[in-house]
């Protein structure tokens, strides 16, 4: 959840002196923008007075005849500047108040007289996205509040912040993300939902003194039970002072939100501070600087979506590490542990360490792996990864269980595709060793095997078990020998395929992987195989042997390939536990197709465990698709003068915004614009706002005809746009009849 200030999201301050307010206080437009131009300190170069200087048409001789006395900066508590002026030419000394119109307006002398038609006006500017700013003049040196102080109220003036051409941007792709932006600002209701509009936000912009009330418990909004519900609930807050904003930020931590909170001023330090990410903007105070965890180096906010994004990545790839890691010591310890405990069957040392050294390559690709972001903020949750990596971890174990049984416990493979046998039951050993000692003129197979050396060769001269135990010892050597190859292939391929279903919550076949991650796999998986296929002759080898076997052959009566040695432990000794390895051949390939059968599951698995987990917001996507439409745009605006439509398409979760840019504009709409073509002449741009309600009177044209007829004005036109970064030429703001912004300086 992200607060943030309409400062750190606008371009630059422009003011329209045509559309300046001097009723009832007898101040003309030409006097009014004096009286600005010389309460402004262009010193600390701060953005308002800039402009408000550079809006003076003859600012260049503006201190000519006048001296400023003192300065009282602004604060966000008092909420205005003072200038003490000195009139060089008469001696006269009076002050210069600048700020909120409502403080100015407020001590005015005649403020009952006054107060109703200039509170309409706020308005007025207000529904159509200008700030007022407020000016008032007293006799004298002192203080605001100083003895017999008797201040004018001389008239507003607008100023237009338009938003950063990316701002509106950036706050639809933190909706998308799983974001949500509040607006917390010190200027009016009006502005901020009329600035909320402009950039896609909610409108539910509520003064701050409604989160005062319900905290006093004079009352909620309706359709909130409690203060925290409000505050969770609203799109924004206007009108607040610095304890304001470090209170919104409490209550959404009370919340148990992770709160990010944008701000560039000495009074957004301390929710800086207190927020769980302080993002200082460019150009912040030092102060902000100080308290903030983050500080932008260049304007804008794109950046912030920009680095939550490489985080979610970052998470992403520490999640999928640790969800394979969970899963695959779990199923390691599950599968030979089952095997060992219920079949008294053992798996080789040296093919657990092969398969942890080739695990260890996925891991480290992991950290190149080329992911895809969550759309929903993150959480660490143990418990899940614990709970995922189990499941997966009993799912492999449930696949090689049943590969052992299918190829130890039954002739499936030996039936269907004619593969030798790797059977070790007494059923098909039996009858197998009878045909075979049978075959080699042995027909008392109860008696020592030792009393057939002639038969089977000297080296079974010292054999003392009967020549059916020694032929079943070893078969089942061989044949478990070669099992074991057959297993660690079949482990292998699946636990490191796990990968490509853990790193992302789409399917696993549409969604490519890291180059390293295909590289770890392929190279791993090529070693396994060829350790599996062709074993490592019989090692390790058995205490007690005989060599050269004669009983040891393979269920279609040929000898086993690459095992040259021919050693095999003595029935009834301890060596027909040795856990061997000899390879496999063919049946890495079963490995093969049995781990992709079985992969084809894991999908299907995963989305179950992301719904019953609710993992990234999979099983509440649907709410939060409810929730962005009824954070949508309204349909209607209604001003004091007109009705706008505001158009747009149903909101979605691909859509939260519901734009409709394909679609062709309502006039309406379009008089709304900002950007509109202009007359162009010989004296510059000309700038026309298509609503008529926008247009200057012809009484403010006539005085300002006079005005630049008395002055240096080089264009009378009052729409003319003057920026705090200065004045650009005609030749770089026209083009094909139209305005261009921009935001660099001249």
């Amino acid at each position: 959840m992200n607060a943030a200030d309409t400062n750190t999201a606008c371009l630059d301050w422009n003011i329209h002196p045509g559309f300046c307010c001097t009723c009832c206080t007898g101040v003309d437009v030409h006097t009014l923008v004096k009286y600005a131009a010389l309460s402004a300190d262009i010193s600390a170069e701060e953005a308002i007075d800039l402009v408000l200087h550079n809006t003076y048409p003859d600012k260049d001789n503006l201190w000519r005849g006048y001296k400023r006395l003192k300065f009282v900066p602004f604060n966000p508590v008092d909420k205005y500047t003072m200038a003490v002026i000195q009139d060089e030419q008469t001696g006269q000394v009076f002050r210069l108040l600048k700020g909120a119109p409502q403080v100015v307006l407020k001590r005015a002398h005649n403020f009952a007289e006054i107060h109703e038609p200039v509170e309409k006006k706020i308005i007025d500017y207000a529904n159509r996205g200008y700030r007022a700013l407020g000016f008032g003049m007293a006799e004298g040196p002192g203080s605001t509040d100083a003895p017999g102080t008797r201040w004018e109220f001389l008239g507003l003036l607008p100023l237009f912040d338009p938003p950063r051409h990316d701002t509106a941007v950036t706050i639809e792709r933190c909706l998308e993300m799983g974001i949500s932006v509040k607006m917390v600002t010190g200027d009016q209701q009006l502005i901020g939902i009329e600035t909320a509009r402009q950039l896609g936000m909610g409108t539910q912009i509520h003064k701050i003194e409604v989160l005062l009330k319900a905290k006093q418990g004079s009352g909620l909004v309706e359709g909130h039970s409690n203060v925290d519900e409000l505050v969770e609930h609203a799109d924004g807050f206007a009108e607040v002072f610095p304890e304001h904003k470090f209170e919104i930020v409490k209550i959404l931590q009370d919340r148990h939100h992770m709160v990010g909170m944008t701000g560039d001023g000495v009074n957004d330090a301390p929710a800086l501070k207190k927020a769980d990410v302080g993002i200082a903007v460019h150009g912040a105070t030092e102060a902000a600087r100080g308290a903030a965890d983050i500080v932008l180096t260049e304007p804008g906010l794109s950046v912030i979506v920009e680095a939550v994004i490489g985080a979610r990545k970052i998470f992403q790839r520490m999640t999928t590490y640790a969800k394979y890691t969970v899963a695959m010591t779990f199923r390691i310890c599950f599968t030979f542990g089952i095997l060992t405990i219920a079949y008294d069957w053992y798996f080789p040392t040296i093919l657990i360490v092969l398969l942890a050294v080739f695990n260890d390559g996925a891991m480290i690709a992991l950290s190149k792996d080329k992911v895809t972001p969550s759309p929903t903020p993150n959480a660490w949750r143990l418990r899940d990864v614990f709970i995922v990596g189990i499941v997966y971890g009993l799912y492999l174990t449930l696949s090689t269980w049943v590969l052992y049984h299918v190829a130890a416990k039954t002739t499936f493979f030996e039936d269907r595709i004619h593969l030798f046998s790797l059977n070790d039951t007494d059923e098909v050993l039996r009858p197998f060793c009878n045909n075979l000692l049978t075959s080699r003129g042995i027909t008392d197979v109860n008696a020592p095997a030792s009393t057939f050396a002639t038969q089977l060769g000297p080296q079974y001269g010292s054999v003392s078990e009967s020549a059916m135990e020694q032929c079943l010892a070893e078969q089942r050597y061989v044949r478990g020998a070669q099992l074991r190859t057959l297993i660690y292939a079949q482990v292998s391929i699946s636990g490191q395929a796990l990968v490509f279903v853990v790193r992302t919550a789409s399917h696993s076949f549409c969604v490519l992987a890291g180059g390293l991650t295909y590289v770890a796999f392929i190279c791993a998986q090529i070693a396994a195989s060829l350790i599996a296929g062709f074993g490592f002759g019989g090692y390790a080898y058995p205490p007690e042997t005989v060599s050269n076997c004669q009983l040891c052959l393979e269920s279609q009566l040929n000898y086993p390939k690459y095992w040259a040695s021919g050693r095999v432990p003595v029935a009834g000794t301890e060596g027909v536990y040795t856990a061997s390895v000899i390879g496999c051949r063919e049946w890495v390939l079963v490995a093969w197709i049995w781990s992709l059968i079985w992969y084809i599951g894991l999908d299907p698995l995963k989305w179950t465990l992301m719904w019953a987990l609710n993992e990234d917001g999979y099983r509440s996507r649907h709410s939060w698709k409810r929730h962005i439409r009824n954070r949508a745009r309204p349909a209607t605006k209604t001003g004091e003068e007109n009705t706008v439509t505001v158009g747009g398409a149903a909101a979605s979760y691909a859509n939260p915004l519901g734009r409709a840019s394909i679609r062709k504009p309502d006039p309406r709409t379009l008089s709304r614009a900002s950007l509109v073509k202009v007359e162009t002449g010989p004296q510059g741009l000309r700038r026309v706002s298509a609503n008529p309600y926008n247009r200057v009177s012809a009484e403010t044209q006539e005085a300002l005809g006079n005005l630049a007829s008395q002055s240096t004005i080089a264009n009378p036109n009052p729409l003319v746009r003057l920026s705090a970064v200065g004045r650009r030429t005609n030749t770089e703001n026209a083009g094909s009849g139209g305005v261009r912004r921009a935001s660099l300086p001249v």
